[in-house]
Formats: C-alpha cells, structure tokens, sequence
C-alpha cells in the first residue's frame, strides 16, 4: 500500500525551489518539555546539503541546549525567507 503525504502552501513551494540544489536553507524546529505543550520552541535556520547536517549545524551552534531538545529539520520555504510575490 502507497502512502502519501499532503504537502501545503509554503511547504510545496520550497520543495519545488531547492529540488536540484546542492546547497539549501533548512528550517530546523528545536522544541523541549512535553510533546504537546513544549517549554521552549525556537526555529533556526542552517545551510546545508542535507537534514541530518543542518540539525549537527544548529546543535554545534547553540549557545544553551535545553535539556530533553528535540530537533526536527524541513525546507525553508520563501514565504517563511520573507519573499512576497512579485508581478
């Protein structure tokens, strides 16, 4: 059985933008404390060829890891950049 995932807005254009090249922004999500609720959220940005590294480049990075932090990594999309349309 195939499953397939609902890709929105944002998210569909920055897979179509960074398919095909070598280098892209990640948006890596950094959350701790429950799943639910977290006590902390932040969202930092990396450049890098792959999630994985994007996540060791915020990690390296931070100044003051939260205990229990979770890291999850997607691809910046244009709106989130601050890009707007043009005409």
């Amino acid at each position: 059985m195939n499953q397939t995932r609902l890709v929105f807005g944002d998210e569909a254009d920055a897979l179509a933008y960074w398919t095909g090249k070598e280098w892209k922004k990640w948006a890596v999500d950094v959350s701790a404390g429950p799943t639910k609720r977290p006590t902390f959220r932040q969202t930092y940005y990396a450049r890098a060829r792959t999630r994985d590294a994007a996540i060791e480049c915020v990690k390296r990075n931070l100044l003051r890891k939260p205990a229990g932090a979770r890291f999850v990594a997607r691809l910046a999309g244009p709106r989130e950049l601050g890009c707007s349309p043009s005409a």
